[in-house]
C-alpha cells in the first residue's frame, strides 16, 4: 500500500491531481496513468521493500559524493575508539580495570550494528554504507546510560579530534577552511542563480510546430497557406486571454482553426490557470513569394490585460 501510494503520488505531479484521482476511482483515467502507477509501485516495492541496503550501497550516489567531499576535519558519525578500545564485555572490562589494565567503554553489545539501516559496523571506521542517520549514536547512548558510563561513545566528531585525544591534546572544530569556503561559495552561486531564475521567470510561453504533410497549400485564389500547431502555456493562477500575431510577412493573415468569432486579423485565445492549450493556426500569404520560399516568421502571444508577451520562431514555406 505504501508503494502504491508513492507511485500514485508521483503520477499526480504531471496532471491535475483531483481530476486524475476522480478518474482513477471511476476507472476512466487514461491507460498511461494506470501503467505508470503500476511501474512506480513495482519499483518502489522492489527497491524499498526488498533491496533496501543494496540500494544505499550500490545504487545511491550519495556515499560516493560524501566520500569525495569529506576530509579529516569533517564532522561525521564517528566511533571514538580512543575511548572505546579495547572493547569487551561488561564483566571482562570490569575485570581488566580491577587488574589495572586498559579497558574501553565499548561493551561489544552490537546495538550500533543492529540499528544501522545498511548494516555498517561504525566501529570499523568510515564506510561508504554509512548514511549519517545517527541511529547508532542513539542506540549506543542508551546502552551507556544503562551501564552508568558517559554517553557519546559514538558521536558526530572528526578523525583529527580522535587522534588528538589519543595524544593528550585538546579537541577542536575547524569549520572555516578552504574546502568549506569553496562549498559555501558554490552553494551561494547556485542558490542565487535559482532565485534569479525564479524571480524573472515568465508567466507565459509559446511554441509552434510546422505541419509536415503538406508543408504548404495553394488556395484557389493563388494565396499560399501554412499550418502550424501552437502550444500556449499560462503559468499564472488566473485565466488569461492572448492576442496572436505573426511577423515576417507583410500581408500575412493569421487565424485559429475553428474560431468563428469576429476579430480584426489578430485572433484571441483563452488559456485557463496553470494550463497549456493547443491550437491549430493557419497563416496565409497573398504576396508573391520567391521560388522555394523559406521566410522566417515570428509568432507572438500578447496578454490582453498586462501586455506581457512571449515569442517563438518558425518558417513560412512556399512552392
Amino acid at each position: 500500500m505504501v508503494a502504491w501510494w508513492t507511485g500514485g503520488a508521483w503520477v499526480l505531479y504531471f496532471t491535475d491531481a483531483p481530476t486524475l484521482v476522480r478518474e482513477l476511482a471511476t476507472f476512466q483515467a487514461p491507460w498511461i496513468a494506470y501503467i505508470w502507477i503500476g511501474i512506480l509501485t513495482a519499483t518502489t516495492y522492489l527497491l524499498a521493500g526488498h533491496l533496501r541496503e543494496q540500494v544505499c550501497l550500490y545504487m545511491c550516489p550519495w556515499p560516493r559524493i560524501q566520500a569525495a567531499l569529506t576530509d579529516e576535519y569533517a564532522l561525521n558519525v564517528t566511533y571514538r575508539y580512543d575511548r572505546g578500545e579495547p572493547r569487551g564485555s561488561l564483566k571482562k572490562n570490569a575485570l581488566l580495570v580491577a587488574q589495572g589494565q586498559p579497558a574501553g567503554d565499548c561493551v561489544d553489545c552490537l546495538q550500533c550494528v543492529n540499528v544501522c539501516p545498511t548494516g555498517v559496523d561504525i566501529r570499523d571506521g568510515a564506510n561508504l554504507g554509512c548514511i549519517q542517520c545517527g541511529l547508532c549514536i542513539d542506540a549506543c547512548d542508551a546502552v551507556m546510560a544503562k551501564i552508568g558510563r558517559p554517553t557519546r561513545l559514538i558521536a558526530y566528531d572528526t578523525e583529527t579530534n580522535v587522534q588528538r585525544r589519543q595524544t593528550g591534546k585538546a579537541p577542536f572544530v575547524k569549520i572555516v577552511r578552504a574546502r568549506t569556503t569553496l562549498y559555501a561559495a558554490i552553494i551561494a552561486i547556485v542558490g542565487a542563480a535559482m532565485l534569479y531564475t525564479l524571480a524573472t521567470r515568465r508567466a507565459e510561453a509559446v511554441n509552434v510546430v510546422h505541419d509536415r504533410n503538406p508543408v504548404f497549400v495553394r488556395l484557389s485564389d493563388g494565396a499560399v497557406r501554412n499550418a502550424f500547431t501552437m502550444h500556449v502555456l499560462n503559468k499564472s493562477l488566473e485565466t488569461r486571454r492572448f492576442i496572436l500575431t505573426v511577423g515576417g510577412l507583410a500581408d500575412a493573415f493569421i487565424e485559429v482553426a475553428g474560431d468563428t468569432a469576429a476579430h480584426t486579423g489578430h485572433p484571441t485565445v483563452e488559456v485557463g490557470p496553470d494550463q497549456a492549450r493547443e491550437f491549430r493556426v493557419l497563416v496565409t500569404s497573398y504576396e508573391t513569394l520567391p521560388p522555394a520560399a523559406s521566410i522566417p516568421l515570428i509568432f507572438r502571444v500578447i496578454d490582453t490585460a498586462t501586455q506581457r508577451q512571449a515569442t517563438t520562431a518558425d518558417f513560412f514555406r512556399g512552392p
